[in-house]
């Protein structure tokens, strides 16, 4: 009889704040019970959905069959009370979050197989474009060497071309315009000024020239990034195959089957989510929770219902506000759950603050989405096929 008043407590409460699927969880529960006409009677309004005619029948047998319990500690009913709101919230918020990454899961895997051709190339032409870029540098570094010998000589005549000319100079301020040779001395210096010219704006321009390769053949971040680009690549190109993979697996749906597979989920996961289930159940419930997941992820309806209708009609898993009776016990699951709760409250901030989830929030079609963002690709895409052409000449 306490169980059913339990069960019956749990309902009234859950007709107050509207529940309707905790209702369904507790009429199964009930019918799992030895239960007299009274209680099928409650069932049966519930069931109607005449809430108010079924709160009154509930009011009406707790009022009447309480007396049977011989002793209620008012402070163990208190924690049991307190610690199944705390369930409630929790699987409300375990709800919440699995809606919220489910939602993502299923972008993330339009959107790869949207896109996901279109990035591998633009991924591949980056690699390319930076692996040519590496092999620049490796040419570019022998021919600074060979500039740099170049440079060396010039230089080195220069300073021997001035030499040359201090010597001229030298001469021609010793000797007078109508000396036999000094029209030839004259010419050689002149030719000499000519050519210490050109050298020097020879100099200036290989100077720039080594300046510009110096900066080039140092740049680590060349090699950087296409290891980087390298990596990406080969990374998104396992990963796309998996999800291509795993997409021949997944049975086609309509929006209408989709929602209702959601909606088995769901229900599913309210009665064996292993945060919410007795310690004792949670190895259990943690395996199913497995098979659940497996299931939905493929959009196999069928064994979402197979599942769902397993749990209905076969083990009962209890939680903890049904299956402790130890104060002591009951404060320390209390505190668990305000943990568990607090620490599920920052997950769903954190997913919240994800990109993907502010689009999803943002955009009303998806296939519009995509298109959009497929020209945008095809852009940068085109962008980078010049770029590798450019590398290649």
């Amino acid at each position: 009889m306490l169980q059913i008043i339990k069960r019956l407590e749990i309902i009234k409460s859950s007709i107050l704040i509207e529940d309707i699927e905790i209702i369904e969880l507790q009429i199964m529960k009930l019918n799992s019970l030895k239960i007299d006409e009274n209680v099928q009677e409650i069932i049966k309004k519930l069931k109607n959905s005449e809430y108010l005619l079924a709160l009154e029948k509930i009011e009406g047998f707790i009022s009447r069959y309480s007396g049977v319990v011989v002793y209620q500690d008012k402070e163990l009913l208190s924690l049991k009370f307190s610690l199944k709101q705390l369930e409630i919230k929790l699987q409300e918020l375990i709800e919440e979050k699995i809606e919220y990454l489910k939602n993502i899961e299923e972008f993330n895997k339009e959107y790869n197989l949207h896109l996901g051709d279109i990035i591998k190339t633009i991924l591949n032409l980056r690699k390319e474009i930076l692996y040519k870029k590496t092999i620049k540098q490796k040419d570019e570094r022998v021919k600074y060497k060979e500039q740099l010998e170049t440079y060396d000589e010039i230089k080195n005549n220069i300073e021997e071309i001035k030499s040359n000319i201090d010597e001229l100079e030298d001469i021609l301020e010793m000797i007078d315009e109508d000396y036999e040779k000094y029209d030839y001395i004259k010419q050689s210096y002149d030719e000499l000024r000519k050519e210490l010219e050109r050298l020097e704006k020879e100099k200036e321009k290989q100077e720039e020239e080594l300046e510009k390769i110096k900066e080039f053949i140092e740049d680590e971040t060349i090699e950087e990034e296409f290891e980087e680009a390298k990596s990406s690549y080969e990374e998104f190109e396992t990963e796309y195959e998996i999800i291509k993979d795993k997409q021949k697996d997944i049975i086609d749906l309509s929006q209408d089957e989709k929602a209702e597979l959601k909606k088995l989920f769901r229900k599913a996961a309210k009665i064996c989510h292993p945060d919410i289930v007795a310690d004792e159940n949670k190895e259990q419930a943690h395996k199913i929770m497995q098979e659940l997941n497996e299931a939905y992820n493929k959009q196999d309806i069928l064994k979402v219902k197979a599942i769902l209708n397993s749990l209905e009609s076969g083990f009962e898993f209890e939680v903890s506000s049904d299956s402790i009776d130890d104060k002591e016990l009951l404060k320390v699951k209390i505190k668990d759950f305000e943990n568990s709760i607090k620490d599920i409250i920052d997950e769903i901030k954190s997913i919240k603050e994800d990109d993907t989830y502010h689009i999803l929030k943002e955009i009303d079609d998806l296939e519009e989405y995509f298109n959009e963002l497929k020209i945008e690709l095809e852009k940068e895409k085109n962008k980078l096929e010049d770029e590798l052409s450019i590398c290649e000449l």
